[in-house]
């Protein structure tokens, strides 16, 4: 087919995959909004109505939250797609979609730069040539951890597309030098999307410096974008590292579980107790020792099968059950991919790719829920990258063997063969059954819940509501669309956690706390909420239950007198 030799073309083909894929019943899937996707969403809705946050702060750099301190750049972006479309799942996810989309085309132009003096790197098969821009972008387009990101409001997933623009425009200030400013301040811009960047954009940055240095001191557009980049950087750091890093850090770092220095060092030390090495137990048994040996283990289980390919991440708002980030058929060229670039290490480009890849799980080694497919996002154009290298090597080493184009045509069947079987379950489990199977972890029973409280039959009930430390407040503002400038008036909250996040005591007709199963359901008027296994076995209270359910399945259990 002709149409398919121009490269144009199956450009936007895939750019259409991309976005079809990421567009498809955005408003249901993932079935409601999650918890910080719901704080993002409000807080742009609250900037837009009245110039201040959900606590009264007029146009903050760095956003208090639940006591997380979310980063300005996503939440800024979010306001002119709530004007247009409202405060809905659609407007919040928009801009990530976007973001996903184009990062796919850069990736494109990426890799195109990052070779163009290497002419050689496409392989014909048959009458059909394939080149690695393409092959890289239209695996991007299709990834599963990218496309899962690219359908949640991901700072993660926006950051990634600055990221990626930013070292595209350094590969083309070799020959546009005003090119290093805008470069230097994208990368400084990463700093304002998310919290990983702050390490990883870092660590990226010194080691540029380390190899580039001479050429960067020499040339006067590239000493400014430093000096912009620093500028940028100081700005927002000093507001992260005082306030939101510290306190993030505190709650997700690997000593954030009170519980590990007792079970992982004190309970070590005890056993040592007969034998008189005091000094010898505290050399191996300390915070350090555990430090080095915990981060070691979580930046491995970055590169893991069972991460990778098999199950992915713990957290639900990241992962789909029982699916890899990746699929199954890619592991066998990633390694052929990481062989070849390695092999290649002597092009400055190939170590610039090396150093992206493994600097990318750093941020996520460093905190207690590791591996994390959000903390390690950062990766996943290069590594759809490092498998087009593969699948191109893959075809190098078959020449040496073949050299009939048949048995190209049969090996490139294959791999199209296995890739459409893994593209086809990751389609089924994703767009079918991941909304039901784990609709729990969504907000789409908060929202059947705020349609059931905004009913004329409720609308003036008063409301208890289970588990604060869940802040099921922010999903209520979300879906009901709360007006900003009252709930500002109406907050009350609890003291701070002992790792500074804060949950809310009540607004409105709203109360979040215990509910007392002796006392409030005699309380008139009143609407008792709490998950479907905390309610309790009394006959006269489960007489007046209802329940807040999703295609079968109960997400919330109401008492109403």
């Amino acid at each position: 087919m002709i149409f398919l030799k121009n490269k144009w073309i199956l450009i936007f083909l895939i750019l259409l995959v991309a976005f079809v894929l990421r567009l498809y019943k955005l408003d249901e899937i993932p079935p409601g909004v999650n918890r910080d996707e719901a704080s993002i969403g409000y807080t742009a809705y609250s900037i837009l109505k009245t110039g201040k946050d959900e606590y009264g702060k007029a146009y903050p750099l760095s956003f208090q939250s639940f006591g997380d301190w979310k980063l300005p750049l996503y939440i800024y972006l979010t306001i002119p797609f709530i004007q247009l479309f409202g405060l809905t799942e659609f407007a919040v996810r928009l801009p990530s979609v976007i973001a996903g989309a184009m990062t796919v085309l850069v990736v494109y132009f990426l890799l195109k730069e990052l070779f163009k003096e290497t002419k050689n790197y496409s392989f014909g098969i048959g009458h059909s040539t394939f080149s690695i821009p393409l092959v890289a972008s239209l695996l991007l387009a299709i990834s599963p951890w990218h496309i899962h990101f690219s359908r949640v409001a991901s700072e993660a997933n926006l950051a990634t597309l600055i990221f990626s623009i930013a070292v595209l425009l350094l590969l083309k200030s070799r020959l546009k030098p005003k090119l290093y400013i805008v470069s230097f301040t994208l990368f400084a811009l990463t700093y304002y999307t998310y919290h990983g960047n702050h390490i990883f954009t870092t660590l990226f940055i010194l080691g540029l410096l380390v190899y580039k240095w001479k050429q960067l001191i020499k040339e006067r557009y590239a000493v400014i974008g430093l000096g912009i980049f620093v500028i940028l950087s100081t700005i927002i750091l000093r507001q992260t590292l005082l306030s939101s890093d510290t306190t993030k850090f505190s709650g997700i770092g690997i000593f954030g579980d009170p519980t590990v220095v007792h079970t992982s060092i004190e309970l070590p030390r005890l056993e040592h107790l007969n034998d008189n090495s005091a000094g010898v137990t505290r050399l191996l048994h300390n915070r350090i020792i555990f430090a080095i040996e915990k981060i070691s283990q979580n930046y491995l289980q970055a590169f893991s099968p069972d991460f990778l390919f098999l199950r992915g991440g713990t957290n639900h708002a990241h992962n789909i059950p029982n699916f890899g980030n990746m699929y199954l058929v890619e592991a066998p060229f990633l390694l052929l991919g990481l062989v070849y670039l390695l092999s290649k290490y002597n092009n400055s480009n190939s170590r610039l790719l090396l150093w992206w890849l493994f600097i990318s799980p750093v941020a996520a080694s460093i905190t207690k829920d590791a591996p994390h497919s959000a903390r390690t996002f950062m990766i996943t154009p290069v590594l759809t990258i490092i498998v087009a290298f593969g699948i191109y090597y893959f075809f190098l080493l078959a020449k040496k063997f073949q050299k009939n184009h048949v048995s190209h045509n049969i090996i490139l069947l294959s791999i199209m063969f296995f890739y459409s079987i893994n593209f086809t379950i990751y389609l089924d489990r994703y767009y079918v059954h991941f909304p039901v199977i784990d609709a729990e972890y969504w907000g789409v029973g908060y929202k059947d819940l705020a349609a059931f409280l905004s009913d004329n039959q409720h609308k003036d009930s008063q409301v208890i509501m289970e588990e604060p430390q869940q802040s099921p407040y922010i999903f209520l503002l979300f879906y009901l669309r709360y007006d900003p400038a009252l709930y500002q008036m109406q907050a009350r909250r609890y003291p701070p956690t002992s790792d500074a996040f804060l949950h809310v005591v009540s607004f409105g007709r709203f109360e979040f706390r215990t509910i007392d199963w002796s006392v409030d359901p005699g309380i008139s008027n009143t609407i008792l909420i709490t998950r479907p296994d905390q309610f309790p076995n009394i006959t006269e209270i489960q007489s007046k239950r209802s329940n807040i359910s999703y295609r079968n399945r109960i997400l919330f259990t109401l008492y109403n007198n």
